[in-house]
């Protein structure tokens, strides 16, 4: 039978298995609580950022400790970040934000996943730095995380001053970091869910919105503004061309800029632009973190474009290239490969709606082309016909013409030796017959111009000139008809060219009293002249009473004039053509006037052929 000692020796070593046990016990409790709280907090969360700062809060509050630190970073990149923190100093998170990590022992668990625990302050030279209030050495767990997508972690946590977390400490981590790499996952996966969801109902929306249309800039404004939303952009630009010396701005969606203003060209050659032209040249994508390092980059203009980080993608279809959609922000930012194959996927849609619309423009173009060509072949050929008719025509009236106006004369000197009385009715009835004579005449001589209106001969004339002499010789006319003729310059002057100057004349001449004579009750013309956008321009515009929109003034035997022949605009017309111009009325409301604007090829002539004819 055990003697008094060696039972107290068994009690003593009961009571210290007990009390043992009951600290485990009690340790596993605190352990599980912890496990099941941040299993009910992190559950149904949906965002990285909440779970770890739900972990920490629970893991200190619960392990009665102080400060707490995650980092994560990619394997891709190979480094890391501070993701979430409690009790760290402001300084050493400065400095980390600003610097990087620097020399830890973080890096070293992070690459090798395996565990490691700092015992004192000399195994981890930043620890004075990291501890908010730090006044003796403490020791710090650094347990590796790991996620899906090689993306990996490590969860820091300060032990008390003087004391080392136990090995069961130590698995318990463990084992809540796999906790938190699993709801991580989770949180990840849903998120990618609801981004997958929220592109495919943007890519549908885009392919609704563009499908059907072929409004180039429809096109471009959906495809912009889609994509700068899908990849969280601050700017999205969609430059249309293929040539990085002339291409335009199409659309921008997001930060505004003064060099990308919808509509303007720019030379990203003379800007010194170097990416997007490579980008344009390769017909390649371009994912660019860092716009202020990178080599293919040059930093200056990407900083005067306040682009830190960009994308480019060419809009390219069947071999044609398109245009480019250049993706930026103004911060660090690191495209995704999501992302990239969002903004490709819209690319790709908006190549195909683009080059839809351009193919039906140059159908339509083409058809166009061929309408006016046939109605130019058309119209010549009816010219033709119609000018030898009213050569013909005009040459046998004009002779029993002249022969009426002889008979006239000698009826005239004979109702002069005629009585008073009788001789005033014969002299009015005369008078009668006589204008009627000068306007057969004058349609006659109509005619006449119609059928010569195609044969021009060019030679150097000055179109400024030209109309400076039908002004000053027509202005006599408009003064008595109470008309003020004013002259003005719109544009450079034009130089001498290429045409026919007589008929250019008889232009400017049809024009000017067609206006002169649209104002009975006076008014004033105005006709301005100059070369503009490389082609001369000559505007004839009157106070009149206006066009009838009803009507087309250059067709045949139309005029708004009581005794028009309605042949003087279709002259005009033809000789306009000929020349390789083109005349438009402008549609005018009733009394507010009209307007007609010429518009000529300017086709210098060489001193030596100018001498040469002269």
């Amino acid at each position: 039978m055990p003697d008094a000692d060696e039972l107290d020796r068994m009690k003593t070593a009961y009571q210290d298995r007990v009390r043992t046990l009951s600290d485990a016990v009690f340790q596993r409790e605190r352990e599980l609580a912890i496990l099941a709280q941040v299993a009910s907090r992190v559950h149904g969360e949906n965002e990285v950022q909440a779970i770890l700062d739900i972990a920490l809060d629970e893991i200190l509050e619960r392990m009665d400790l102080k400060t707490a630190w995650i980092f994560m970073g990619t394997d891709e990149e190979r480094k890391l970040t501070l993701a979430a923190s409690r009790g760290v100093a402001q300084r050493y998170m400065q400095e980390i934000r600003t610097e990087g990590l620097g020399e830890c022992l973080c890096p070293e668990v992070f690459w090798s996943g395996h565990r490691m625990q700092a015992r004192n302050t000399t195994q981890c030279p930043r620890m004075p730095d990291i501890v908010e209030g730090l006044s003796a050495p403490v020791a710090h767990a650094c347990i590796p995380l790991r996620f899906d997508k090689g993306t990996s972690g490590v969860l820091n946590v300060a032990a008390r001053p003087g004391q080392l977390f136990t090995e069961d400490e130590l698995r318990f981590l463990e084992t809540l970091g796999h906790q938190i790499g699993l709801a991580v996952e989770r949180a990840r996966h849903l998120q990618s869910e609801r981004v997958r969801n929220q592109e495919a109902r943007a890519m549908a929306a885009v392919s609704k919105a563009i499908g059907g249309t072929l409004d180039v800039q429809a096109v471009i404004r959906a495809v912009a503004e889609t994509a700068r939303d899908l990849v969280g952009a601050d700017r999205a630009v969609i430059l249309i061309g293929d040539r990085p010396e002339s291409i335009r701005v199409g659309h921008v969606a997001g930060e505004a800029h003064p060099d990308f203003v919808p509509g303007r060209t720019l030379d990203l050659i003379a800007a010194g632009s170097r990416l997007i032209p490579t980008a344009i040249r390769e017909r390649q994508v371009y994912n660019v973190a860092d716009w202020s390092s990178d080599p293919r980059v040059n930093a200056a203009l990407a900083e005067r474009w306040k682009i830190r980080s960009g994308l480019v993608v060419p809009l390219a279809a069947r071999e044609h290239l398109l245009g480019l959609l250049l993706l930026s922000c103004a911060e660090d930012h690191r495209w995704t490969e999501d992302a990239v194959e969002v903004a490709e996927a819209l690319a790709a849609q908006a190549s195909v709606a683009l080059e839809n619309a351009r193919l039906f423009e140059e159908a339509r173009q083409a058809y166009q082309d061929l309408r006016e060509a046939q109605e130019r072949s058309l119209r010549s050929e009816k010219m033709a016909v119609l000018g030898t008719f009213a050569s013909g025509l005009a040459h046998e009236v004009r002779n029993p013409l002249n022969s009426i106006a002889l008979q006239l004369s000698i009826l005239d000197r004979r109702i002069a030796r005629c009585e008073p009385a009788v001789g005033k009715e014969m002299t009015e009835l005369s008078g009668v017959i006589r204008d009627e004579v000068k306007r057969l005449d004058g349609l006659v001589g109509d005619f006449l111009l119609f059928s010569r209106a195609d044969r021009i001969q060019y030679q150097s004339a000055d179109l400024e000139q030209l109309i400076d002499e039908v002004v000053h010789l027509l202005r006599p006319e408009a003064r008595a008809a109470r008309v003020t003729i004013r002259r003005q310059q719109a544009g450079h002057p034009i130089p001498p060219a290429r045409m026919d100057g007589e008929k250019m004349k008889q232009v400017v001449m049809n024009l000017l009293r067609n206006a002169v004579e649209a104002m009975p009750e006076g008014g004033v013309v105005t006709l301005e002249s100059g070369l503009v956008d490389g082609r001369a321009r000559l505007v004839v515009r009157d106070t009149g009473p206006g066009l009838p929109p009803e009507i087309d003034v250059f067709q045949l035997f139309v005029t708004t004039k009581p005794k028009g022949t309605g042949l003087g605009l279709s002259i005009v017309q033809q000789i306009v053509l000929q020349h390789g111009g083109d005349i438009v009325a402008a549609a005018s409301e009733p009394g507010q006037g009209a307007c007609f604007t010429v518009t000529l090829p300017v086709q210098p002539v060489s001193e030596a052929q100018t001498e040469a004819r002269s």
